[in-house]
């Protein structure tokens, strides 16, 4: 019978990477175990949920224990009707059940969440936030995501997006975004858009670490 665990287990589940992490206590900065896998995104959804489950395998055989309870922050927010992921820039996870996928899978209790909010809600009560009334997080990666937080709680909003800052449209008619609308923030400054608006106008291929150290 496995052993259980009674510390802190996070993933971050990005367009890019999952990553994932085991801390000892809920505020602690030193974690026991901080694994990576490649999310693979275009191999689609039941890939990117495999990629999971094989990143908690790989945790809980690093810390000798299995989790009890899981955090996922992920791109885009649960409907709660549905219960399905919406608004996500990786758009394989548009209308799945990851979190009653995982949680059957893993048997275990997960909280699901927009990985902008908590971020944002991190910095607001253990970090460069704390003390603030209102609080906005920023994520620039694959795509753009934004947090608010207000006294000390995230807010969501009715449609669950109130963040979302990266699809207000600052270029009209400019670059199609997944969301439908074109010329969108996360169009102008998600790592993708920029390496190929650097493509387009240099005519290489190079990356976004390549781009920021030229």
């Amino acid at each position: 019978m496995p052993i259980m665990s009674d510390h802190f287990w996070g993933i971050d589940l990005g367009g890019t990477k999952i990553e994932g992490v085991v801390l000892p206590t809920a505020t602690s900065s030193e974690p026991l175990s901080r694994l990576r896998l490649p999310t693979e995104r275009d191999r689609g959804y039941e890939h990117v949920r495999r990629q999971i489950v094989h990143l908690v395998d790989q945790l809980a055989d690093a810390v000798g224990e299995r989790p009890t309870r899981l955090g996922i922050g992920t791109p885009g927010v649960l409907d709660p009707k549905t219960r399905q992921l919406k608004n996500s820039n990786t758009t394989c996870l548009i209308g799945q059940p990851l979190q009653s996928d995982l949680e059957s899978e893993l048997n275990v209790e997960i909280d699901l969440a927009n990985d902008a909010n908590c971020f944002a809600l991190a910095e607001a009560r253990l970090g460069a936030g704390r003390g603030a009334d209102s609080v906005f997080g920023i994520i620039l990666g694959t795509g753009v995501g934004g947090g608010v937080v207000l006294d000390g709680r995230a807010v969501h909003g009715c449609q669950g997006i109130a963040g979302e800052w990266g699809h207000n449209v600052m270029e009209p008619g400019g670059r199609q975004c997944y969301c439908g609308l074109r010329g969108c923030v996360e169009t102008l400054l998600a790592g993708p858009h920029l390496e190929a608006r650097y493509r387009e106008a240099t005519g290489r291929s190079v990356s976004l670490s390549e781009i920021a150290a030229a």
